[in-house]
């Protein structure tokens, strides 16, 4: 049998670059885990307490070793913040009879996007008002970027966004946001969790 190696949907990594500009960084994120987290129908409030998952609408749960984004009512993403190969396990396992754990750590990339011009850049492709007044550290929404469904986590009020995107739309979604980056100078960098 064939050993396949893992490809991160933009390619090769380290081949991707910017201009050297300032004004926006890029970073892809690699290395996390992520799950979808489904509450047995009544049991919303035991699952989050259990879990220590937030149930406010458009405000993420950061803790130290993970982040939960809400996506509706008693259905969260759950993203890792250090590479753990029982992360999910660890979620199923809590949620026994209270939910359901569906293993998504492949079907996204994480686009995190800062610095000066983070908000401006954000604005040529988000259809929501992100203005310091509107969203701060913590805010998170479903929304269309540049016609691609972006899962967006505000994770600073110094506007830098973690941008989750469907896999298979990385390649068009980043051809949009290196194009408009270009305006502003921008860098492009690699975390690995």
């Amino acid at each position: 049998m064939a050993d396949f190696a893992a490809i991160h949907p933009l390619g090769d990594l380290d081949q991707l670059q910017g201009d050297g500009g300032e004004g926006i960084s890029l970073t892809v994120v690699h290395g996390f885990q992520s799950a979808q987290v489904f509450a047995v129908s009544g049991k919303e409030s035991a699952l989050a307490n259990k879990l220590k998952l937030g149930t406010t609408p458009g405000v993420a749960t950061d803790s130290r070793t993970m982040t939960a984004l809400p996506v509706s009512p008693g259905q969260w993403m759950v993203f890792s913040k250090k590479q753990d190969g029982a992360f999910v396990s660890m979620l199923a396992k809590k949620s026994n009879g209270l939910g359901h754990v569906s293993e998504q750590s492949d079907s996204r990339i994480c686009v995190r996007v800062s610095g000066p011009q983070a908000r401006e850049l954000m604005s040529r492709g988000c259809r929501l008002d992100l203005h310091k007044s509107k969203a701060g550290k913590g805010f998170c929404a479903q929304t269309p970027t540049a016609q691609v469904g972006v899962l967006l986590h505000q994770v600073d009020d110094a506007a830098v966004y973690d941008l989750y995107v469907y896999s298979g739309f990385a390649r068009s979604f980043w051809h949009w946001i290196t194009h408009t980056a270009e305006q502003f100078g921008y860098r492009v960098n690699s975390l690995r969790l």
